[in-house]
């Protein structure tokens, strides 16, 4: 993903070649050169796919409230009260979640999960998608998406003093706008991915309240981003475009994280509200993400196997797929299950008795079998984990350093 980039920069100006290309008397045309307007659309897509529900709250609010009363029926759905109103609602919900949830973790937890498997994609489906959509019909001329699949789909209108270049017109305009839509696609669900990454930390943090702080940096992102925008548009597309490739550059991590988030949510909630407890077998071995392992990626998603020669291995495949890749962690008896308060790790100790390094968080469907899985990985023993308080200690825990928790 190093090259994506440059690649998403040589897309943009494709995109801008085909626009110029495709006349100079319609309207459509004219929306098309004006670089306000694709600076406008490039930072409305950033902003949505930043924070989806707060994006769709304030920026629908705003459209909504700034058009006139007659003209208000012909808005996109998502900038009509019936679905930013409930919208709104729901932020509050989310709000009173991450602030005074945090006095009840047990209740927390389920509803983050939620948040992380079901409210976010819906978010990534339902508005930022067709955010860009909409983007794309207006930057096209049109007043709605509506108009402009009818446009397309009808094909070239033929008149008599244009019967040579309306075929070519229509076709450089059907070209436009999917490219328009691809790079718009393209970079919302990048932007949105990082994004969402927020929401994964917070699932998984045990620490009270850190997750109000990570969406409150994130909405501040999103407020600076699109405050920006109305001061100045070149402002606003610059912001945008660093925001943009931060977001290609972390592409890697935040895919992984991602993955986790899925299925680590998932399996919190087998585990909290259906009471699911995952039984260890040696010959399936032990779901695990890894934290700390030589030459493999934090959070490869893989299974933990005992090697004839007693020997911990880790066995993975590399986006689930292709053929399944085995490294060896070192001997079984050198490690130690932890339990944890929603999911065990498995450690290794080091310089004393109090320091260990995290090297894999197993899936919370083991809470409550520790020892068997101690017993099927033939680790030394079972003990606590403390995690001590403080910004340290936090960061620690995302960076997940070899010191970062003490033997309780």
């Amino acid at each position: 993903m190093r090259r994506c980039p440059l690649l998403f920069v040589v897309l943009i100006g494709v995109v801008m070649f085909a626009s110029a290309q495709t006349g100079e008397t319609e309207e459509s045309t004219e929306a098309l050169k004006s670089g306000e307007s694709v600076t406008k659309a490039l930072a409305t897509v950033t902003s949505t796919a930043i924070s989806p529900l707060v994006g769709v709250s304030v920026m629908g609010a705003w459209q909504y409230f700034r058009t006139p009363g007659a003209q208000r029926a012909r808005l996109p759905f998502f900038d009509k009260p019936y679905f930013w109103v409930p919208i709104m609602l729901l932020l509050v919900l989310i709000f009173i979640k991450d602030t005074f949830g945090g006095f009840a973790p047990l209740i927390k937890k389920p509803l983050d999960a939620i948040e992380v498997l079901f409210v976010n994609h819906a978010a990534l489906i339902l508005i930022v998608f067709p955010v860009v959509m909409n983007q794309v019909a207006r930057l096209m001329g049109y007043t709605s998406l509506k108009a402009l699949f009818g446009e397309l789909l009808r094909g070239p209108v033929v008149y008599a003093a244009t019967a040579d270049t309306a075929g070519i017109q229509h076709a450089f305009s059907t070209a436009t706008a999917l490219l328009y839509a691809a790079a718009g696609v393209v970079v919302a669900g990048v932007v949105w991915l990082l994004a969402h990454c927020f929401d994964v930390l917070a699932l998984i943090s045990p620490f009270p309240f850190v997750d109000f702080v990570l969406k409150l940096i994130r909405n501040l992102v999103f407020a600076v981003l699109l405050g920006a925008s109305i001061i100045s548009p070149h402002l606003g597309l610059l912001l945008s475009l660093v925001v943009i490739i931060i977001s290609f550059m972390a592409f890697g991590w935040a895919l992984r994280l991602s993955v986790f988030g899925v299925v680590f949510a998932w399996s919190m909630l087998e585990m909290l509200l259906l009471e699911i407890q995952e039984k260890p077998s040696r010959d399936k071995g032990i779901r695990a993400f890894s934290s700390a392992v030589k030459n493999v990626k934090r959070r490869t998603y893989g299974r933990l196997l005992l090697g004839e020669d007693g020997s911990l291995v880790f066995a993975y495949r590399r986006l689930f797929f292709g053929p399944e890749r085995t490294v060896v962690i070192g001997r079984a008896g050198n490690f130690a299950v932890a339990r944890g308060i929603f999911h065990p790790t498995l450690v290794e100790p080091i310089e004393s008795a109090q320091k260990n390094r995290v090297v894999f968080r197993l899936l919370p469907t083991y809470r409550g079998v520790e020892e068997e899985v101690r017993a099927c990985l033939e680790c030394a023993e079972v003990y606590e984990l403390r995690w001590t308080k403080g910004f340290r200690s936090f960061w620690k825990f995302l960076t997940e350093d070899e010191s970062a928790v003490e033997r309780a």
